[in-house]
């Protein structure tokens, strides 16, 4: 059975159980997770200042149905010129997860490093960050 999206509470799960794996140096599941916040976080946001979703919650236009790889530019150029513009400038610069994957997911634990994680936990940190302020502003 498929349940309907919830980005925030995907975000916040993904988050806090990427948290849980990393204090325990589980850089792959960890590095997984800190992506998968951020595409959920992303697309909270997004939501909130008018993406379509159809009734299971997936976006209804196909650029906004990408993992964080893709949807951080995307993310950049849907906001810029909404009333949530002003988020991006709580996000970091570049994309910092263009070398992450969904696929890595299949890969062995070994080819993840703490140091290799810790752009990807950073970069979900400020997401985290932004989705708290859209809460306070009243947009989620």
């Amino acid at each position: 059975m498929i349940h309907p999206a919830d980005f925030v509470d995907a975000h916040r799960r993904h988050w806090q159980d990427a948290e849980l794996l990393f204090d325990q140096s589980r850089w792959a599941n960890a590095d997984q997770l800190y992506g998968f916040s951020a595409e959920c976080g992303l697309k909270a946001v997004m939501k909130a200042l008018g993406m379509s979703v159809e009734l299971d919650g997936k976006p209804t236009d196909k650029q906004y149905q990408k993992h964080v790889q893709e949807l951080w530019p995307v993310f950049k150029s849907f906001v810029n010129g909404r009333s949530g513009s002003h988020y991006l400038s709580q996000l970091p610069n570049g994309d910092p997860f263009n070398n992450w994957s969904q696929h890595n997911r299949y890969a062995r634990g070994c080819h993840f490093q703490k140091a290799d994680v810790k752009p990807h936990r950073k970069a979900a940190c400020k997401v985290y960050l932004m989705v708290q302020q859209a809460e306070q502003d009243g947009q989620l």
